[in-house]
């Protein structure tokens, strides 16, 4: 259940309220929830997980992608999201994006198998 809330948290814009309720749990356990999930991912896996790929590994990257798709020098696919943000009201202005509303954005690159 520990990885469902933090997941249910991070991707959704919902109030650790709303969650809490949706799961049964206090919403400071959801807070801790996604907390220890978020220094877990930073202490662990997400060194195998995020990489940047040597000169063969491009290469090889470069030959699937045209393989796909018959465009060359393609080696991987971006993506991005605005994920909502409350932010301090000293630093509100520094969050707003082009729609007015304050926001991290979260940028993503995935290879040819996702």
């Amino acid at each position: 259940m520990h990885v469902a809330v933090a997941l249910y948290k991070l991707g959704s814009c919902a109030e650790c309220r709303v969650i809490s309720n949706q799961f049964g749990i206090h919403k400071s356990t959801v807070k801790k929830f996604v907390y220890l999930f978020c220094k877990g991912m930073i202490q662990s896996p997400i060194k195998q997980l995020i990489k940047v790929p040597n000169e063969v590994e491009t290469l090889e990257l470069v030959r699937r992608f045209e393989a796909i798709s018959r465009i060359p020098q393609i080696m991987g696919l971006i993506d991005g999201t605005h994920i909502p943000v409350l932010p301090t009201t000293d630093g509100y202005r520094d969050c707003v994006n082009r729609k007015g509303w304050p926001s991290y954005v979260l940028q993503g690159v995935v290879d040819d198998k996702g």
